[in-house]
This record gives structure tokens, sequence and C-alpha cells, in this order.
């Protein structure tokens, strides 16, 4: 009886080994990936359908554009500012302006614009989902030092600021930082610059006077002369001789 179980044991074992290795699935090759057919269906399901567009804008409004113009007397600036810029907001916005200024009327469309002041910043209140163009008539002090004036300007956060500014006298020699100078120019005793600022930058603003030599009168001429000198020193003395050659006119 052993005998007759030892070889059908044989007999099975070989059959079982074929079996089991016909039950393994195959691995996939390197780079796939093998998914049950419920999730493939699903992420196909998830691709075909449309990615839903936020209604709500990243940011509440933009300062597309800023225009700064400056005229400066003995002790203060007077600016006129011009910004644009658009709120994508659907209802009213509270929009930041400017600060660091003393600001002294705004103006929307020729209409006056009430502002409110918070923590030393001007903002006002803007209608949503529409452009807006607002002006403002502002005023900086001066710090006058020894032949040298100078002021801060508070550049807007706009998309780009431009700085238009005269200052007093044809010889003025007007620097800032930070921001480009883009054109001089001098007329009617007044020196202009234009210049593009950083957006956001508090940007400093002085200027020198040039002294300006007054031409000479020439004088009417009754002579000339020429004088030559001799100086020699000895060992007690020392001995000058001059001679002058006069020539009258």
């Amino acid at each position: 009886m052993k005998t007759k179980s030892l070889i059908a044991l044989f007999v099975l074992l070989p059959l079982l080994t074929s079996a089991q290795e016909r039950s393994i699935l195959p691995l996939p090759a390197t780079g796939n990936v093998t998914l049950p057919l419920d999730e493939y269906d699903h992420l196909l399901e998830l691709a075909n359908k449309p990615v839903r567009k936020s209604d709500v804008a990243p940011l509440p409004y933009i300062i597309k554009r800023a225009d700064l113009k400056l005229r400066v007397s003995d002790d203060s600036a007077r600016a006129a500012i011009q910004l644009q810029g658009e709120v994508f907001s659907r209802n009213a916005t509270k929009v930041a302006l400017t600060n660091g200024m003393t600001i002294l009327d705004a103006h929307q469309e020729g209409r006056a614009l009430p502002l409110e002041q918070e923590n030393g910043t001007h903002t006002a209140i803007l209608p949503g989902s529409a452009d807006f163009n607002v002006t403002l008539d502002a005023g900086m002090p001066l710090t006058i030092e020894a032949g040298r004036a100078s002021f801060i300007i508070p550049a807007p956060s706009a998309g780009s600021v431009r700085l238009t500014i005269s200052v007093p006298g044809d010889h003025t020699n007007v620097k800032l930082r930070p921001g480009l100078i883009t054109n001089r120019a001098s007329e009617n005793g007044l020196t202009t610059i234009e210049a593009t600022l950083v957006p956001g930058a508090q940007t400093n603003v002085w200027w020198t006077t040039r002294e300006v030599v007054a031409p000479v009168v020439p004088k009417e001429v009754r002579f000339l002369s020429d004088i030559k000198t001799l100086v020699s020193v000895g060992e007690a003395d020392m001995r000058i001789a001059a001679l002058a050659s006069v020539a009258l006119v």
C-alpha cells in the first residue's frame, strides 16, 4: 500500500506544479501600471469632465498704471497723481490708493471721491466689475540742507509708475534712487525730468544747484606791460633787478 501511495504522489506532483505556474499572473513590463477595470473607468470619467473655472478672481482689484506730475516750490512739492486700474470683484471693493502723502483733493471721472485713511494708507470704495480712473492732488514737504534739497516719493503699487518733476533753476542737477531717469530738459528757469519708478518703493529725490559763473565784461585796454625780474643771491646779500616794458595804446 505504501508503494502505491508513493507512486501516486510522484505522478501528481508535476501536475500540481504546472497548475501553480499557470495561476501566477505575468508581471507588467517596466514603465507600465496595472489597474483594476473599475478604477481605470473612474479615471477616464474624471478625465472627460471639464475643469470648472473659479468665479473668484485671485485679486479683488489691480492698479495698472500710475502717473505722477510734481512741481517743486521753495518749501514743498505739489503732486497730481492719476491712477488707472480695474476692480475684479462683483461687489464694491475698498482699494488702497497711496500712502505717505498729504491728500488735498480726490476725484473720479470729474466727481469728488471720498477717501478713508487706515494706518497711513488712503483708501476708497469703488464699484465692482469696472475700470476706475482716480486723480489725487497731494503735497509733500521738502528737506532743506546746505546746498541740497530732497523729499521722498512713496510710489504706488501699480504695474508701471511714471514720474514728471519740475524743479526751479536752469542748471539744477536732479537725482533719484531707486528709479531710472529717461529724459532731462531745462527751459524758462525750470529743470524738468521724466523717470520710471519702482512700484511700491520709497523713492528718494534730491538735487543741488550748480553755480553759474557770470561772464567777465571786457575792459578797455589803455596800456600793455611786461615785467621781467632777476633775483641774485650771494653769500651776504641778495640783489633784485627788474626790467619793465610798457606800451601805451
